[in-house]
């Protein structure tokens, strides 16, 4: 059976002709039957042919693929699978065929239509008041009739469709304009406004049916009277607004009348199962004007009537209602469409609802009604958290809209009663506890529904979201015991009831065992709210052991009791300890002590430990070693409880540890045993700091010798403490030894004295620490046994004159004595431990800090002595050759300390005296390694190259100073300076000469080694040739030839160039390459003195040196320096004009893009025509920014250029100087319009005019713009 209308699909697509699948896609719907064979004919031989005469080399083109030769369906579907791919057009093509697209022409249209209408007012203001009311209307009806009448002719033209669209947006938007002006200029005063009225009604009426009727440009537009009786009534309604409360009646029929007419068609057109065509431009258009209408009366009453926008808070939320719905309907036929109209409704919801929320709660509650069902539905579609999290929030906030609803004297008597009966008159906001608790029990339905409806995740967050308001209401009762109590017990019986429909959920079940206990103490503080900390703490152990006794077996309100428990026991741990605060004040009350009580908390894990399973077990083992360190903190401050508590964690430990069988365990054990014996020798008499000293070595030498009594046994348990004790010992043997330590550094600065009981102690110490390692030597022995023996020295000479260099001296002497302790232990054993490695550096170090703040004439050879310990150890392994050059580089600061000593005591002189005679010294040491190299090879085990590496680091630090010393003044050894500047160049050029030319050469990067060499003494001699102006034949060069030293610079290069390097053993490449920059460093320090010929005569020589070099690029320096001196030239002859500076730059921008070879390349073309373009622009754009006040300057100049890029083609000259002569051109018009105002809005008329024009030609001639554009895009190709 057919369906009952047969409406004929019409679907437009707008696609490229060079779409590389678009025959692919016609044979398909070939294939289905959506298109016959003679379509595709027709197709093709409509758009994808062209004449061959006019294409000459369409073989490249992908077009040529395209013909109406096709005969048969087979080789449409065999097209596409030809290789070649469309070329892609360049960026101009690209921006034109872009300009055709549809959104482009709407565009143009736009801002054409907006031109015309803005230009056109502005002049029609200009001369407003010489016309009547009716004549000012009449100016807004004739451009309505006037976009209208153009609608109707553009719709009639096949191919100008989109410029029908546009006028005819533009047309119904204009429609209520008219109408709300009809209004304003009070047209109903005379009869003749009458006949206007009515006669601009009947037209505004007619041209708004026809429009909606013509499906030429709307194909789609809804059927039947009513849609055009809402858009109609949305215009009229603008009348009689003079009328009072008739802007507020008008905007709620407005609201309510659409609302109701869409609704009733959207139900009629469902119940016939009508199917309507709802294409994006028809339907879009029609709700487009529906809403433009809605919003022109809202705009019109709120900002011109001042109706008062709280009083529109329904009318806005129906608004946003009908949108939502709308969006609801058309969600399987458009669902991006009903996507914004759905978010367009929910902000239309939220304005209404504020707009009305603080004044008007009636409209806000229904407002609020319809946002329910708004989310209520999405929820039922998308299972939404965030909708359901609307739903919450707005049905807590309607609750107070409707107490808002309640009259204000009942009001106060619910409130007065309340706080009566509940002693809350001073905080009536707690009452909110209980109030808002049946919202939660609603909430609680809502999420049972959910759960019953299989929607977990969702109920789960709902549950959520009443657990967070059900703790809020109880943070609200925590001022007041009694609603506390109340809303903890509605909690509490809540909380039940719902755990038992869901007792398999843990979290549940604790959060209902915590608020009954919370509700148990709640009423304890109800009925006794003046009970002390202490006797909250007794209370909460008794709960704790009683939760523990009931933890015991399984199950998950057993589990819950054991964590509960322990939580009681750190809460009340707290107390007890805020007890304990007064204490620390010195000020002991009786329940101070009660902090023993909490004893219980470890004994009772224990007890919880012995009597559970394994696993349980030793999580309760841990905690009660938790508990006996923490109640420490409650027994150790006070006397009386302190040996208890000890004595107790004492004994809990020793039953733990036979649990846990750790050694961390019987480490706490052994550590609560010390403790004990502390406390006890703690209250004998006092004794003495040296004599706890005499303790700490006892106790080290016992319990190592307790260690070695355990591992005879060689149980598990004596294993374990044996261990234990050995680790107790290792502490408190450094805390002994950092103890000695800090007493021997206050003995050598003056705050303590020698004592025998510090030696006796440090001795004790060593004693034990040697029989702890002598079976066993390792490396952290050698190093404790080292540390005994520095404070053994330390003491000794304490007894003495306190003199810290005694110490350095003693810490070489040490430091010397390791080493060759190490030696011997090498040779007898074929073996050394790491620790006689490092022993002597740390001797050495420590007698490096001991000596810092000393300076004298034998501090050179202390030096000595710690770089003779880095050599001795460097001199051992490959891996530490780093500290053999450590005391190389010792040996060297050694020299120098001497020397500074020296200095120091000397008299005259400068700075610049102390730099040249650390230079020499340095060059001197720098000779002696190359002099005494065969020796020292052997005695520091080091290659030929290594050392002579040595000597190089030494001629850089000398060239460093030689370099520094040129900055400050000299005053004494200019001569010494001299010569010390000749052995470091000597040095460096004979370094970088060759032996033997067909040698391997060593690089650096790509630079030789040996060039380097010559480069830096290249460089030493130029600093050399710096001091040499300081005699008498350098100030003739300095002074009498400065402006010549340049020519002079190129004479001396062109020698260094010409000469024969590589036949007298050095390479070419350093000697030519300081005569390329040569010239350049001499000009530079001479440019405040200079002459131009000087510059030029510069220039030349390299323009020799780009003939000789074949390095055309060295004309750019040449280009430069001519530049410099015209610019000389320019201001001797008092040439001030901008331009002549400009230009020569410009030129030289150029004459780079035009000579150099790499720019030549094809693959550089985009970067020569960006370098031209830079130099034509820097010259065209000066004249156009600072010459535009004589516009015949950029004229031309935009004219050589111009005339430039046609006879030379390129394209550079020719877009610069067009572009220079547009701007030019286009500036001086503006300069006229600003003279003349009502030329600028002619002009703005004109060019709307204008826009409309080409948007208009692109969409009817974009064939033939396309192919103009390819053939001038051909033509540009071929230019450079």
């Amino acid at each position: 059976m057919s369906p009952p209308l047969d409406h004929q699909l019409k679907i437009e697509l707008k696609l490229s002709s060079s779409h590389p699948q678009l025959l692919e896609g016609l044979d398909i719907w070939l294939r289905l039957g959506l298109i016959s064979d003679a379509e595709v004919k027709k197709l093709c031989r409509d758009y994808l042919t062209c004449a061959a005469i006019l294409q000459p080399h369409l073989e490249n083109q992908p077009q040529e693929i395209l013909t109406s030769n096709i005969k048969s369906r087979s080789l449409i579907a065999a097209l596409p699978l030809e290789p070649k791919i469309p070329n892609k057009p360049n960026f101009i093509s690209s921006m034109f065929q872009s300009l055709g697209e549809e959104l482009s022409v709407r565009w143009l249209l736009f801002l054409g239509v907006f031109l015309v209408v803005l230009s056109s007012g502005v002049l029609a203001a200009s001369q407003w008041e010489r016309f009547p009311a009716i004549g000012q209307y009449g100016v807004l009806l004739a451009y309505t009739l006037s976009f209208g009448g153009f609608t109707f002719w553009t719709g009639k033209q096949n191919n100008l469709t989109l410029t029908a669209q546009t006028l005819l947006i533009v047309t119904l938007l204009l429609v209520p304009v008219n109408f709300w002006a009809m209004d304003s200029f009070s047209l109903w005063n005379s009869p003749i406004n009458w006949v206007v009225l009515a006669v601009a009604s009947l037209l505004l009426s007619t041209i708004t049916v026809l429009l909606a009727q013509n499906r030429t440009i709307i194909s789609n537009f809804p059927n039947g009277k009513l849609p055009l009786i809402n858009i109609l009534c949305l215009s009229y309604l603008h009348w009689g607004w003079k009328l009072s409360s008739f802007p507020l009646v008008a905007v709620y029929v407005a609201m309510v009348g659409t609302t109701l007419i869409t609704v009733y068609r959207k139900l009629r057109l469902h119940r016939e199962n009508v199917n309507e065509q709802n294409d994006s431009w028809g339907i879009g258009i029609y709700f487009a004007v529906i809403i433009y209408g809605l919003l022109g009366l809202l705009s019109r009453a709120i900002f011109v009537a001042g109706v008062n926008v709280t009083q529109l808070g329904l009318a806005i939320g129906i608004c946003g209602w009908l949108a939502v719905w709308l969006s609801e309907k058309n969600l399987s036929s458009t669902p991006s469409l009903a996507s914004l109209w759905e978010n367009v409704g929910g902000i239309l919801l939220f304005l209404g609802w504020l707009v009305s929320v603080f004044t008007q709660p009636e409209q806000a509650i229904a407002v609020s009604g319809l946002s329910l069902w708004v989310f209520s539905r999405r929820l039922q579609r998308h299972n939404s958290k965030l909708d359901l999290t609307a739903i919450f929030f707005i049905g807590l906030q309607t609750i107070w809209l409707a107490w808002r609803l309640i009259p204000e004297q009942l009001q106060k008597l619910i409130i007065n009663t309340a706080t009566y009966l509940t002693n809350s008159q001073n905080q009536p906001l707690v009452l909110l506890s209980i109030a808002l608790f049946p919202y939660i029990i609603v909430m609680l339905i809502l999420t049972e529904s959910l759960h019953d409806n299989e929607k977990e995740e969702l109920a789960i967050f709902g549950n959520q979201l009443t657990l967070l308001l059900g703790v809020c209401l109880t943070m609200f009762a925590l001022i007041n015991p009694t609603l506390l109590t109340l809303n903890l017990l509605f909690s509490s019986i809540t909380l039940a009831i719902v755990t038992k429909r869901h007792s398999s959920l843990p979290h549940l079940v604790y959060l209902t065992h915590i608020t009954g206990l919370l509700t148990v103490f709640s009423t304890i503080n109800w009925l006794s709210p003046n009970l002390g900390k202490e006797i909250w703490a007794t209370i909460l152990l008794t709960v704790m052991v009683a939760e523990w006794v009931f933890s015991l077996g399984a199950g998950i309100w057993k589990r819950s009791a054991w964590y509960i428990g322990l939580a009681f026991a750190t809460l009340s741990f707290s107390l007890l300890f805020l007890n304990l605060q007064s204490s620390a004040y010195n000020v002991i009350y009786t329940y101070n002590r009660w902090g023993i009580i909490w004893l219980i908390t470890p004994l009772a894990l224990t007890g919880l430990a012995i009597r559970t399973i394994e696993q349980r077990r030793i999580l309760n083992t841990f905690l009660s070693v938790l508990a006996v360190i923490a109640a420490q903190f409650l027994t150790l401050p006070l006397p009386e409880t302190r040996l208890i508590g000890l004595g107790v964690g004492a004994g809990v430990m020793f039953v733990n540890t036979r649990y846990l069988r750790k050694q961390e365990t019987a480490v706490l054990s052994i550590g609560f045993g010390l403790s004990f014996i502390a406390a006890l020798l703690w209250g004998l008499p006092s004794l003495a700091v040296s004599a706890w000293f005499m303790v700490g070595g006892f106790a080290i030498l016992s319990l190592w010798l307790v260690r070695t009594i355990l591992l005879r046994k060689g149980t598990e348990l004596t294993v374990i403490y044996a261990a234990a004790s050995d680790k107790w010992a290792i502490a408190l043997c450094t805390l002994e030894l950092l103890g000695i330590t800090l007493h021997s550094f206050l003995i050598y600065t003056g705050n303590f004295n020698a004592e025998i009981f510090y030696f006796l102690a440090t001795s004790t110490t060593l004693a034990a620490i040697i029989y702890r390692s002598w079976l066993q030597p390792t490396n952290w022995a050698f190093y404790t046994i080292g540390w005994c023996l520095e404070l053994l020295v330390a003491e000794v000479l304490g007894f003495g004159e306190h003199s810290v260099i005694r110490i350095g001296i003693a810490n070489i002497v040490l430091g010397l004595t390791t080493q060759l302790f190490g030696e011997w232990w090498r040779r007898k054993y074929q073996t050394i431990p790491q620790s006689f490695h490092i022993l002597p550096l740390i001797y050495g170090a420590f007698s490096v800090l001991l000596r810092l703040s000393t300076f004298t004439d034998w501090t050179g050879l202390y030096t000595l002595g710690i770089a003779l310990i880095f050599i001795g150890v460097g001199r051992r392994r490959e891996e530490f050759k780093p500290l053999l050059y450590f005391g190389i580089i010792g040996i060297s600061i050694s020299a120098y300390e001497l020397l500074f000593y020296q200095m120091s005591q000397a008299t005259g002189g400068a700075l610049g005296d102390a730099l040249i005679a650390m230079s020499a010294l340095g060059t001197s040491i720098m000779y002696a390694y190359r002099i005494l190299s065969p020796w020292l090879i052997n005695y520091f085990r080091l290659t030929p190259g290594e050392l002579k590496n040595i000597a190089h680091l030494h001629w850089f630090w000398s060239s460093s100073l030689f370099l520094a010393a040129v900055t400050v003044p000299i005053q004494i050894n200019l001569y010494a300076g001299i010569g010390t500047g000749l052995f470091l160049t000597r040095y460096g050029i004979w370094q970088g000469r060759r032996n033997n030319l067909n040698t391997p050469v060593q690089t650096v990067g790509n630079i030789g080694r040996d060039e380097i060499w010559v480069y830096l003494g290249l460089l030493t001699a130029g600093i050399t040739g710096i001091y040499l102006q300081y005699l008498p034949i350098g100030s003739f060069f300095t002074q009498q030839l400065m402006p010549w030293n340049g020519s002079l610079a190129c004479l001396f290069a062109y020698f260094l160039y010409i000469i024969p390097w590589e036949n007298l053993g050095w390479s070419k490449t350093p000697w030519q390459r300081t005569a390329y920059i040569l010239p350049l460093i001499i000009i530079g320090i001479t440019q405040e003195q200079i002459y131009p010929i000087t510059l030029i005569i510069a220039a030349g020589y390299y323009i020799f040196l780009s003939t000789t070099a074949r390095q055309i690029r060295f004309t750019y320096i040449s280009a430069v320096l001519i530049n410099w001196a015209l610019f000389n030239w320019f201001h001797q002859l008092n040439l001030k004009d901008s331009l002549y500076y400009i230009t020569p730059l410009g030129l030289s921008i150029l004459y780079i893009a035009q000579i150099d070879t790499q720019l030549k390349l094809q693959e550089f073309k985009e970067i020569r025509h960006f370098v031209r373009i830079i130099g034509s622009s820097l010259i065209c754009g000066w004249t156009i920014l600072f010459y535009q006040n004589l516009p015949y300057i950029p004229g031309i100049f935009s004219l050589i250029v111009i005339f430039a890029g046609l006879a030379l083609k390129i394209r550079a000259f020719l877009y610069i100087g067009t572009a220079t002569f547009f701007i030019t051109s286009i500036y001086q018009l503006v300069i006229f319009s600003l003279s003349y105002s009502f030329l600028k809005w002619i002009i703005g008329l004109l060019v709307g005019i204008l826009l409309i024009y080409i948007a208009a030609n692109f969409e009817t001639r974009r064939t033939q713009i396309n192919s103009l554009l390819h053939s001038i895009s051909d033509q540009f190709q071929q230019w450079e």
